[in-house]
């Protein structure tokens, strides 16, 4: 089942908003769209294809906006949604069009900004979905979206409220689950992603709760060339989507 999140249903700026115009599956849950009036001719294509789907659109004073989304940089558009969607991993596990080989784990990361990152990087870098936890977890709210430019509108997240049994689930499925963090002696490139995977990334001020390690298959670290701190975990998981993209491509040659 999907399960709706009803507490922040604005999505905000051009980038973010043109990506979920141009996703058919969710165009139809935009309720309305406000523009800043002095601004509308520049959305002049969107607007029309909001029309011809039948999507209400109302030119409003900046101001309007500012209010609607606390004033954030919202580029003079905002559309506001039916509702925001998770998924379960079943969701994603039974579907039968695409074969799911990549997930990320987001262990209480609750920086939405990083959230938002995260997404842009495993969208662009081949992830078939993202997992967070029920509680202690960053939502799908306009400033994740926004900083995701629009990914967060494309990846599906699945919420579970229990995250050992998921994870056994997916060890029973044949994935291999891989925890990334600093703590350890293996690398990164050492870890064959070749094979369908669960990525761990924790939280940058608790890491990877221990409970998640123990059904761990692996932990690897990234590489670095000089004693340092670790590093951010939105630029971590790029990296180690990266390595991921990497193998894949050369395992196809």
């Amino acid at each position: 089942m999907k399960h709706p999140n009803y507490s922040d249903n604005f999505i905000y700026g051009a980038h973010s908003v043109e990506e979920l115009m141009n996703d058919e599956s969710k165009i139809k849950k935009i309720e309305k769209i406000y523009v800043d009036e002095s601004k509308h001719k520049q959305y002049h294509s969107l607007l029309n294809k909001a029309r011809l789907n039948k999507i209400s659109v109302q030119y409003v004073p900046a101001v309007k906006l500012d209010k609607l989304v606390k004033n954030k940089k919202h580029q003079g558009i905002v559309v506001h949604l039916l509702d925001i969607e998770y998924y379960t991993i079943s969701d994603i596990l039974n579907r039968t069009t695409k074969k799911i080989e990549l997930i990320v784990f987001l262990d209480r990361i609750t920086d939405v900004r990083n959230f938002g990152s995260i997404a842009r990087s495993a969208y662009a870098l081949g992830a078939d979905a993202l997992l967070i936890p029920s509680k202690d977890s960053a939502s799908i709210n306009a400033d994740a979206i926004k900083t995701s430019a629009g990914a967060l509108i494309k990846i599906p997240v699945c919420k579970e409220p229990n995250i050992l049994d998921t994870l056994q689930l997916l060890k029973n499925k044949g994935f291999q689950i891989i925890a990334c963090h600093e703590k350890t002696s293996s690398t990164i490139d050492e870890i064959n992603f070749t094979h369908p995977s669960v990525i761990i990334l924790g939280s940058e001020h608790n890491g990877i709760l221990k409970e998640y390690l123990k059904v761990c298959d692996a932990e690897a670290k990234i590489p670095m060339n000089r004693v340092f701190d670790s590093l951010n975990v939105a630029v971590s998981a790029g990296i180690v989507l990266y390595e991921v993209t990497r193998q894949k491509r050369k395992n196809k040659k």
